[in-house]
């Protein structure tokens, strides 16, 4: 799908001006915290800030945070899988994550090398990354501790669209693309449950639709660009946009400014080389035809 469409009246999206980012982080904010959302936050920058800045500063009492074990970055892999683990999880624990903004700690590691002393709840299909949670942050702190955050220079990787599957959460174990891969057993494996997340209350299942994922590339390192696509990732899979037997082109484009497409997601954050403004890093559309 072209980024620039001729759509208008009935339907006509938005493009993706400061204030449509603006109303889109404040949607964000009032949605997980509402009492943090203080009118005037959608038109005033400055106000939205500093509500997100009270949000980090003062967590809820039940914040949790996922941690991911990265061995290596493919983007389209780790959106079949990050979209994966988010569906894996059972309604309360999908809530309080939504709560904590979805809060991700990323470590650089071979999850393999740690099964047996960690507890993986999902491991990708080829070992690259490890899940862990969402649970309180302590559970946690020794994995932590033992690895070091995944950093990058590399900028994030711009080339041909790459089409994935969101697969259906699976409640074996013992084999890669599953939940609970290891025994919580060692310092630092929490006792979560085992098993398979009980079904989320909601509509019933649909067909799988087509959809593409955009991420803004030029200028944001890898570390970064992994920050924004989880979080949209993530978030839509918990909202209900993105479900098993989807289908996720992703496209990797120098800028998402200007652009007009039916937009379902943004995920949107400060602009580093412009504190002053916004920036759409990822946007996942409403539903295509396939190419």
């Amino acid at each position: 799908m072209p980024l620039t469409e001729q759509r208008r009246p009935a339907g006509v999206p938005e493009p993706l001006t400061q204030r449509r980012l603006r109303a889109e982080a404040f949607r964000r904010l009032r949605r997980v915290r509402p009492e943090l959302a203080a009118a005037g936050g959608e038109s005033d920058l400055a106000a939205l800030l500093a509500a997100r800045a009270r949000a980090v500063e003062r967590p809820d009492a039940d914040a949790v945070q996922a941690v991911a074990v990265v061995r290596h970055f493919d983007p389209a892999a780790w959106v079949r899988d990050a979209a994966a683990f988010a569906l894996g999880l059972a309604p309360g624990t999908a809530a309080a994550w939504r709560r904590s903004f979805t809060r991700t700690v990323f470590l650089a590691g071979n999850p393999a090398n740690l099964l047996g002393r960690y507890s993986f709840d999902r491991l990708a299909e080829d070992g690259s990354v490890g899940w862990c949670g969402p649970a309180p942050a302590g559970s946690s702190a020794g994995l932590r501790r033992l690895l070091k955050l995944f950093q990058s220079t590399a900028a994030f990787p711009v080339g041909p669209p790459g089409t994935v599957t969101v697969p259906a959460p699976t409640a074996s174990r013992g084999a890669p693309g599953t939940h609970r891969q290891a025994p919580t057993s060692g310092p630092g494996a929490e006792p979560l449950p085992r098993g398979a997340a009980p079904p989320r209350p909601g509509p019933p299942p649909r067909a799988g639709v087509h959809r593409d994922l955009y991420v803004a590339a030029s200028g944001v390192p890898v570390p970064e660009a992994l920050v924004h696509l989880n979080h949209l990732v993530v978030e839509a899979a918990l909202d209900g946009l993105i479900t098993p037997g989807d289908r996720l082109t992703l496209r990797s484009v120098p800028s998402l400014t200007g652009a007009t497409a039916p937009f379902a997601a943004l995920r949107v954050d400060v602009d580093r080389t412009r504190p002053d403004r916004l920036r759409a890093f990822a946007a996942l559309t409403e539903e295509t035809p396939d190419d």
